[in-house]
């Protein structure tokens, strides 16, 4: 009986999957926590024994965790596309040499 070969063409796919699953993952823990420290600590700092400026360092802390939110998520998907396009163009140069 023929042993069947399984097609390898699933394995990158199946790994192209993870990687985006795991960006996103880790994009919602670093917009959370880019958000969430910064106004916290931004809250903690308007209360009336500390600073007692409610609600400017909240808002600096808003806009700060923001900033770094959006600078980090740039940097987060430059990379990923970067990785994609250079498994299209292996996968690519792969086709091309299996054709020769």
């Amino acid at each position: 009986m023929p042993v069947l070969k399984r097609d390898n063409t699933e394995k990158p796919e199946r790994k192209q999957l993870f990687s985006a699953l795991w960006l996103l993952f880790n994009i919602g823990w670093y917009v959370a926590l880019s958000l969430i420290l910064p106004t916290w600590f931004g809250t903690w700092l308007d209360d009336p024994k500390i600073l007692n400026t409610r609600p400017l360092c909240t808002l600096i802390g808003f806009g700060l965790g923001t900033m770094i939110a959006g600078y980090g998520l740039y940097r987060m998907l430059r990379q990923f596309l970067k990785e994609q396009k250079d498994m299209d163009a292996k996968k690519n140069s792969d086709k091309e040499q299996d054709s020769e």
